[in-house]
């Protein structure tokens, strides 16, 4: 009797094991998936690309991007921003950008080292187009309207 016990135990055992092993796979079909989708999303619609550069060469490297989905969107070092940034030279609240009819604006929220647009520094709201560069202290983004992705 006590190894038929045992038997069904390692039977039962085997069979739980095997179903975790297959939720474990759907769940990271799942994700895999959605990841797919992701990718495909956020080049064709507008973004931000966030610039690192390697000193060595001196070229810059898209290193994330974010999708620009809201009406408004605030960057800064906080993480009640909708994109916050680690980089110390970045106020809390730096810049917001607000979707209008003819795309995206960018405002200067007040940032004690100020926000640069192609070099230049931005006083009043500005009107985006492609690729234009945006430095906020030393962290580098590229704004693009989508349709397409250049690294």
């Amino acid at each position: 009797m006590y190894e038929v016990i045992v038997m069904a135990t390692k039977y039962i055992l085997t069979f739980i094991i095997y179903l975790f092993i297959l939720k474990i796979a759907k769940l990271i079909y799942i994700d895999i998936k959605k990841m797919t989708v992701w990718e495909e999303t956020k080049v064709s619609n507008p973004h931000l690309k966030l610039l690192s550069s390697i000193e060595q060469t001196g070229t810059n490297t898209v290193t994330e991007i974010f999708p620009l989905k809201n009406t408004q969107i605030i960057i800064g070092r906080s993480l009640e921003c909708e994109i916050a940034i680690s980089d110390p030279h970045i106020s809390s609240q730096h810049v917001q950008l607000e979707r209008i009819s003819q795309g995206f604006t960018i405002k200067d929220l007040g940032s004690a080292n100020g926000t640069y647009i192609n070099g230049e520094r931005l006083s009043r709201p500005v009107l985006l187009k492609e690729d234009d560069e945006i430095s906020l202290g030393i962290t580098k983004l590229v704004f693009s309207e989508g349709g397409k992705l250049d690294e």
